[in-house]
């Protein structure tokens, strides 16, 4: 099945499409999984946006299924501008994660919700899983 116009989502443990967004969402569902910790089975790609009749594009999940992380992913020649932060800032009035994460793969930016200023607190790396679960979750 291996085909020059596949790759395979080890989340959707499938061949999909191989798109320059889809190279960028396996890359840091890598990032995520292998340096970062996070558990691949609390991860889910295409992840529907209620009311909005969207998807975002990867949603990492605590332990006990409650969003964490909302990724929005671009094709390299997709600027990382302030269209793309409201995109992923509209999602998440719905998914209601603690972390943003958008990359068009050269340019990765990754955001805190502060919940008592309601505001998104650049951060200049992305902390492993388990400091992620400790920032905000008991």
């Amino acid at each position: 099945m291996n085909s020059p116009s596949l790759i395979y989502c080890v989340v959707r443990k499938k061949w999909v499409d191989r798109t320059p967004e889809e190279e960028i969402r396996q890359k840091l569902i890598k990032h995520l999984n292998i340096v970062c910790g996070a558990p691949l089975h609390l991860m889910v790609c295409e992840y529907p946006v209620q009311h909005l009749n969207q998807r975002a594009d990867l949603v990492v999940h605590d332990r006990k299924g409650i969003p964490l992380v909302l990724a929005e992913f671009k094709a390299p020649s997709v600027k990382i501008d302030h269209k793309v932060i409201e995109q992923i800032r509209s999602y998440n009035a719905v998914i209601l994660a603690d972390y943003l994460l958008a990359s068009n793969g050269s340019d990765t930016r990754f955001w805190r919700f502060n919940k008592t200023k309601s505001t998104y607190e650049p951060m200049e790396d992305i902390p492993s899983y388990e400091e992620l679960l400790k920032l905000y979750r008991p």
